[in-house]
Order: structure tokens, then C-alpha cells, then sequence
């Protein structure tokens, strides 16, 4: 994508990955035992990529071989796929494809498996968060102090286009398309506020 193209968006990103009791080391510049596999889902509330509007469109990435370094995170995934919301109409997917390829995560991808056009589906009530396609699905609790009510949050985030950090245990992740056949229980989980611009 050209550089010069201008782009801004908006909304709530969710990511769980394979780490199981506890949070991802990643998240505090640590290494991980292994390497890891995730998925993300962005939930745009608003903003545009080359003046097309992609307010309520959703991403969701599933990305594997991950770290295990905290440095070999500039490298990337080893490989991963990629799926935008079918409520996209043709505009929208033309623009989101180049996107995707360029800036969004997948660029330093060494393999892409493909982009997907599906459903995604997302519920949540205060504390729990449930996002299902056809390929698998994400179900998040917010990780919650003391009191039993208030979320557990990390400051100074080592990316700034991050804000409002919360922890969550994800009880359940699924994902099975292009070969794989991944489940986990009680893996790390995170519900950000996102602002992305060109």
C-alpha cells in the first residue's frame, strides 16, 4: 500500500493465545518456553482505509509460530490467515485485501494460508466476551481484582496504539481450518482499546 494512502481506525482488539494458566510473557517483553499460536480479532467502531468506511467491519487473524524470543517478534509469525466480516460489501473487501497484505500484522508473515471472507460473530455482556466463525471461536473472561469486579489492566503499554489494557483468561479457543485442529482451556487472553493510523 502507498505510503502516502491515509488510513485510520478505531475499536476493540481481543487476542488469546496458547499459554495456559497465567499471561502471555510476550505482553511484558519476556520469552516464551516455546513457540506460540494465537488468534486476534479487530472490532472496528470506526475509521477508513483510502476514504472507504470500515465502521463495524471486523479482522480476525489466526497467526502460529510465534517467538519464542521477544526479539523474534519483529519477525513475525512463521505463518497465519487471515478472515474479514462478511457484512463487507466489494469496495470494502478490495481495499481490506491490500490492507491486510501490507499493513495489518500479516507483512511479516513468512507464509500467508489465505484470506478468508466469513461470518463473525461477537457477544459480550460486562465481563465476558464470545466470538465464533465457521473456522472457530474465542470465548473471554476479564480477569477481574479483589473486589471481584474491577478488571485487572496493564499500563504503559510497549505499543502506543494500545490503551486501556485488561487482562482475561480465556476458557476457550478453537481454531481449525488449513490443516490445523487447535483447542485450549484457561489460556491467556487480552481486550484492548486500539487507534491505528497510516
Amino acid at each position: 500500500m502507498d505510503d502516502k494512502k491515509n488510513w485510520m481506525l478505531k475499536g476493540i482488539f481481543y487476542e488469546c493465545c496458547r499459554v495456559e494458566d497465567g499471561h502471555c510473557g510476550l505482553w511484558f517483553g519476556r520469552d516464551l518456553p516455546m513457540p506460540c499460536a494465537n488468534l486476534v480479532t479487530y472490532q472496528i467502531t470506526q475509521g477508513q482505509i483510502e476514504n472507504v468506511d470500515m465502521k463495524d467491519v471486523v479482522i480476525l487473524l489466526h497467526q502460529d509460530g510465534i517467538g519464542p524470543k521477544f526479539t523474534d517478534m519483529v519477525g513475525g509469525a512463521d505463518e497465519g490467515a487471515a478472515y474479514i466480516s462478511d457484512n463487507t460489501d466489494d469496495a470494502q473487501r478490495k481495499v481490506l485485501t491490500t490492507f491486510l497484505e501490507t499493513e495489518l500484522g500479516i507483512r511479516p508473515w513468512k507464509r500467508l494460508l489465505g484470506i478468508k471472507v466469513v461470518k463473525i460473530d461477537i457477544r459480550k455482556t460486562d465481563s465476558t466476551c464470545h466470538i465464533t466463525t465457521p473456522f472457530g471461536e474465542q470465548k473471554m473472561t476479564l480477569t477481574v481484582g479483589k473486589d471481584q469486579k474491577t478488571p485487572m489492566r496493564m499500563e504503559n503499554p510497549r505499543n502506543p496504539a494500545f490503551s486501556n489494557l485488561r487482562f482475561c483468561t480465556t476458557d476457550t479457543w478453537k481454531y481449525h481450518d488449513y490443516g490445523k485442529d487447535l483447542v485450549f482451556y484457561n489460556a491467556s487472553g487480552m481486550i484492548n482499546d486500539f487507534v491505528f493510523k497510516s
